[in-house]
Formats: C-alpha cells, sequence, structure tokens
C-alpha cells in the first residue's frame, strides 16, 4: 500500500481547519452550556421568552466555528465569565439545586460544569491564540 506524503512539491489534499484541543473544549462548552440552558427551561425553570443563556453561547459557538482567532476565544471565555458570575452572584442557581427535583438539578449542575470549563478552556484558547495571527 502507497502512502502519500506531503512535500513543497505535492500540495495537501486536506483543507479543513484542525482546531487545538483548548478551542474544541470551548466550543464544547458553549454548546454544554445553551443546552443546559435549554434543560433547566424544559424542566420547569423560569426564564425570559428568548433566553440570553442559551442564545448567547450558541451565537459565540457560531463565531467560533466561522472564525478562530484570539477575539472569538476572548469572546467565549467573557461570556464565560459574564453568564458565570451571574449564576453566582443570583439566587436562582441554589434555588434550582435544592429544588429537589432532578432533571432542574442536573441541567444546573451541568450549566455549572460548562461554565467552568468555558472559563478554563476559553483562557487556555485566549493565551494560546495570543503568539498565533489569524
Amino acid at each position: 500500500m502507497e502512502t502519500t506524503r506531503s512535500t513543497p512539491e505535492t500540495p495537501r489534499s486536506d483543507t479543513g481547519t484542525a482546531r487545538s484541543p483548548a478551542v474544541v473544549a470551548t466550543l464544547s462548552a458553549l454548546l454544554l452550556l445553551a443546552a443546559s440552558i435549554a434543560g433547566q427551561i424544559a424542566a420547569g425553570a423560569d426564564y425570559p421568552t428568548v433566553p440570553p443563556g442559551l442564545v448567547i453561547p450558541l451565537v459565540a459557538a457560531a463565531l467560533l466555528v466561522w472564525r478562530t482567532n484570539r477575539g472569538t476565544t476572548g469572546l467565549a471565555l467573557g461570556i464565560g465569565l459574564f453568564i458565570g458570575t451571574g449564576a453566582i452572584l443570583t439566587p436562582n442557581t441554589g434555588d434550582h439545586l435544592s429544588s429537589g427535583d432532578t432533571a432542574l438539578i442536573a441541567s444546573t449542575a451541568a450549566e455549572l460544569v460548562a461554565l467552568a470549563t468555558l472559563v478554563i478552556a476559553g483562557a487556555a484558547a485566549t493565551l494560546a491564540r495570543k503568539g498565533a495571527r489569524h
């Protein structure tokens, strides 16, 4: 079986964009955050008609997929910090966790995991992109 190697004379046929593990984790955390908010809504949590906690991570995920650069990874980090601060400062998170409703507890716990992952992975992705110019 013959294998093909990429050399300066032979162009590569794979034109996909490889994403670093930190970017993949950031993207996954954004999607988990949106899914956890949807889970809370399905469990009966009180949210606005257009929940910003659902829409904002989806928009950020789309931007991150479209253009992975320091700006979009920094935006994801900022969203994690912003929504995470809100989750900590409002009584809703504690109310959800002590509600006794399994679906609400699970979706809120997933939200907290997503937020922690988003902050850590977003910081790693943003710092890793410091030297990269895209």
